[in-house]
Formats: C-alpha cells, structure tokens, sequence
C-alpha cells in the first residue's frame, strides 16, 4: 500500500508538472527541481518515477563543482596582460557555452608582499575589479559573478626566503600576484543527465575584503 501510494504522488506531479521539477528516464530515477534537489514527500522518501524498492538510495543533494582559473598581474600593476586577456577570453566562452549550468562565478584579488599593506590591499582590490569588468564585457552575466573579494599580501601563495635582491625576490612572488576566478558548475546526475540548473534570482554582487585564514605553520 505504502508503495502505491507513493506510485501515486509520483504519477499527480509529473500530469499536473509541477513547478520545474524535472524527471529522469531511468528506472529508480528521482524528481528533482530545477537546482537538481530531490523532492521528497512529507515523509521525508524521495518522489520518484518508477518505484521497485524500498532499499535502494535516495540520490542526495546535488551540489556544484567548483573550478578555479588563475591570472596573473605585473608587479604593482593591475592591468591585465595580454597572456590575461587570452586566459579570460577563453574562462568568458566556457562559461557562456555551459550556460544555466553555472550557479555563481566569485572573483578574489591578491598582491604580494612588497610594499604596505595599505596599498596592497587597494592594488588587489582593482586588479579584482579588472577581471571582474572584463569578464562581464566579455558576456558573462553580471548576476553571476556573485561575490567580488581581496585579499591584499594576506593569502601569499608563495614562501620565498627574505634574503634576496630585490630583483629575484619579485620574479618569486609572482605567484602572489593574481587574481582567481572560481567557477560553480552543476555536475552530471546519477543516470547520466544533467542537473537542471534553471536561472534563479542571483544575489547582488558582493564586494569585500576578507581577512585570510591564520597561515599553519
């Protein structure tokens, strides 16, 4: 009876299409919403298409990949180089390519540590900016880029010895001169399909700093 009536719910959402929940083809498939969530009953079991036993696993939430691209900046510079641009061109098409698939993309400026920290933290504050300008002329959504954020020489990247000339300590740093680019994707379900990842109402950009974890010694 138990199972039956779960044939039956299952049934009343996919003729009455409710909301965007989207129903795989495979047997055991699970209903999900359009961000790839199970629905679930009031009794907390997953709707499904088809229903042939009670054992088998509810599915879970789906949750984004996260990708990060790096692109580097001169020293005390925060205009992007022409190997950035090239790196950029490249992210922007991707992410128009995967389209409703990418939930957020977060950008994070850094600098190195040559120099106060004061103005460091204003140079990876517009070196963030840059990529972020660039990216949304290049068409990526402006609602997607959720969360702008520097670090200044907070989150070095990189552990060069304090005795060098200044020349070979700059050429070391450079890791440090950066900006990263995270990208939230929605991965492939089980069955093979992928999640649906429907636009939905994006957060406004967020602009910040934020102070980096205590480094682990």
């Amino acid at each position: 009876m138990k199972n039956s009536v779960k044939l039956l719910l299952a049934g009343a959402v996919l003729a009455f299409g409710m909301g965007t929940a989207s129903a795989q083809a495979s047997n055991l498939d699970v209903v999900r919403d359009s961000n790839g969530t199970p629905i679930k009953t009031m009794s907390g079991d997953c709707l499904r298409t088809q229903w042939t036993t009670d054992k088998d696993n509810c599915g879970g939430e789906v949750k984004p990949v996260t990708e990060t691209k790096s692109v580097y900046f001169g020293f005390g510079k925060s205009v992007l180089t022409k190997d950035g641009r090239t790196a950029l061109d490249a992210l922007a098409t991707d992410i128009k390519a995967k389209g409703n698939s990418v939930v957020a993309v977060r950008v994070a400026g850094y600098a190195d540590r040559i120099g106060s920290a004061t103005a460091n933290e204003k140079l990876s504050k517009k070196r963030a900016d840059a990529v972020r300008k660039y990216l949304v002329s290049k068409g990526v959504v402006n609602a997607q880029v959720v969360e702008t954020r520097w670090f200044g020489d907070s989150a070095p990247a990189t552990d060069c010895p304090k005795k060098m000339s200044k020349a070979k300590l700059i050429k070391c740093l450079q890791p440090d001169r950066r900006v990263d680019v995270e990208v939230d994707t929605m991965p492939v379900v089980a069955g093979g399909a992928e999640a649906v990842a429907a636009p939905v109402a994006a957060p406004a950009p967020v602009a910040k700093k934020v102070k980096a974890p205590a480094k682990k010694k």
